[in-house]
């Protein structure tokens, strides 16, 4: 799992990082550490070598190009740049990383990245706080050295040129990553997926300073504010059941107020002093998240449910049942004697699992097994087109949020382009406008042939409604399909071992002539998951 830190050093004094990298520092401050005789002390064990530059006078010769082409000479400009590549501790006992094989594979990074740079490249066998993981720190100097050839990941030309610094983006960063990561799985080490986001996102901001707190409270645990909310948090989702309740047991239980805006949640902490977003906690705690997670908690068990009542516990269940094969029709079987023997022992198999099903189920008879899923069929064909029903009103309900929110917006742009004296200069000035409050009355007068326009306050309200009852009906959709599968497996299964071929082709040509529920229009059913 290596991850990449990158710090931007803004001080002249590139000897102070190479001191940090060589010698043992206080923590927090960073100062090296000095013996009886004012010497510094040498760390225990480093791995350091010196790229486009001698490692020993890494300093002066960053500041030597610095004075030749005349840059960094400013106060706050970037002197350089330092990235941490931090291995999994793991990786020493599961896959033989060494340091001398980190070293290796920092300078074959550095080399990809950073070519044409001065760079110090310094390896250490113990993280912070003894952690026990390898890592390396590169620290280049941001201004380029010497040409070099162009690279997939550069953006300007300047970019592969003496005498300009380096140009670090987010692009440029993410790919450094992805590029650490393709590195990690060449050598069978763990990685980590950057991409996908992270629960509890603990910066190391936020790290260090729950260090101070634990080092001074003495506590074997020191919760920042962070760390508290996200607890509060936690707990809240657990206990509530609407986003209401959820919030008044922040503000009761842990005086936490929560900001909605644009979507998105912001809490504020009494012993803080602005919100924190729920981009800063984690994936965790967006409101998406804890939406779902209330819906959890309101959400009723399959069997609670009136509509499964009475309903064997082995319907709610994932079952492993296949349909039997035909030998006669299988014309794999017909050419393979050893393919038709596995199928026979298959099939016996086969059997033998619905014979259990049925024995659970007390079902005697083909009969009754008919009737019983004649009555599932029922509910799920009545619960499949109420949610089909209910999604295509909810995409007539945006499309009306759509077309009314720009009919509002734009409306008094058009009433002052009718007072205007000279229309076609008012318009051609506020074409867009104008165009986008035309476009929505005509919409509006199709979809609600000349009735009053509602507010869009009720609209909302309408959609929120609909949203629920889509929810509902799709918790109540997923188990009636799964048992919906398992019946007619266990049916088709009946109907072959009792060789009722005429009732299971009689059976398939009712289901073939039953009508399809009523599809929305291809160009709407994106909206479908709004």
């Amino acid at each position: 799992m290596a991850i990449l830190k990158h710090l931007a050093i803004k001080k002249k004094d590139y000897s102070d990082i190479q001191q940090y990298l060589i010698f043992k520092c206080e923590e927090g401050t960073h100062k090296p550490l000095r013996d009886e005789t004012g010497h510094m002390i040498q760390r225990d064990f480093f791995i350091q070598s010196g790229m486009n530059c001698n490692a020993f006078t890494f300093d002066a010769e960053c500041v030597k190009l610095n004075h030749q082409f005349h840059k960094n000479n400013h106060k706050g400009d970037i002197m350089a740049h330092h990235f941490i590549i931090s291995f999994d501790p793991r990786d020493a006992t599961d896959h033989g990383l060494t340091p001398h094989k980190a070293h290796a594979l920092a300078k074959e990074f550095s080399e990809y990245f950073f070519a044409g740079h001065q760079a110090l490249i310094v390896t250490h066998a113990d993280g912070n706080n003894h952690a026990g993981n390898i890592h390396t720190h590169i620290v280049i100097n941001s201004l380029r050295k010497e040409k070099v050839e162009w690279r997939s990941f550069m953006e300007n030309p300047r970019d592969c040129l003496p005498g300009y610094k380096h140009h670090l983006t987010d692009a440029l960063l993410h790919r450094m990553h992805e590029r650490l990561g393709e590195i990690c799985k060449r050598e069978h080490l763990y990685t980590v997926e950057i991409d996908q986001p992270t629960d509890k996102k603990v910066t190391d901001r936020e790290y260090q300073a729950q260090r101070r707190e634990q080092k001074e409270s003495g506590s074997p645990v020191a919760d920042t504010i962070k760390q508290k909310i996200r607890d509060a948090v936690d707990d809240a989702a657990s206990r509530a059941g609407t986003e209401l309740e959820f919030f008044n047991i922040l503000r009761r239980d842990y005086s936490i107020k929560v900001n909605l805006k644009r979507g998105r949640y912001s809490y504020v902490h009494p012993d803080g002093k602005m919100p924190f977003t729920a981009r800063s906690l984690g994936n965790a705690y967006s409101r998406e998240v804890i939406l779902e997670k209330l819906r959890m908690n309101t959400r009723p068990t399959v069997e609670d449910r009136p509509e499964f009542v009475g309903l064997p516990r082995v319907f709610l269940v994932h079952s492993d049942l296949r349909l039997i094969i035909d030998l006669q029709s299988c014309v794999k079987a017909q050419q393979s004697r050893a393919y038709a023997q596995k199928v026979t022992i298959s099939n016996i198999q086969k059997m033998a699992d619905t014979v259990s099903w049925l024995e659970k189920n007390k079902m005697n008879s083909l009969n009754q097994l008919t009737a019983a899923k004649r009555n599932l069929e029922d509910r799920y064909y009545d619960t499949e087109n109420d949610l089909r029903h209910v999604k295509n009103e909810l995409i007539e309900v945006n499309q009306k949020i759509k077309h009314v929110g720009r009919y509002l917006t734009n409306k008094k742009v058009y009433t002052q382009y009718l007072a205007a004296e000279d229309r076609d200069a008012f318009r051609v000035e506020y074409r867009s406008q104008i165009e986008a409050y035309e476009k929505s009355l005509k919409a509006l007068d199709e979809l609600f042939m000349g009735d009053d326009l509602p507010s869009l306050k009720e609209l909302k309200e309408r959609k929120i409604k609909l949203i629920e009852k889509r929810d509902r009906l799709q918790a109540e959709y997923k188990p009636l399909a799964a048992e919906m599968r398992n019946m007619k497996v266990v049916w088709k299964n009946v109907c072959y071992i009792l060789g009722r071929q005429a009732e299971l082709e009689k059976e398939e040509q009712r289901e073939r002539t039953r009508p399809a529920p009523a599809q929305p229009p291809r160009k709407c059913r994106r909206e479908m998951s709004l």
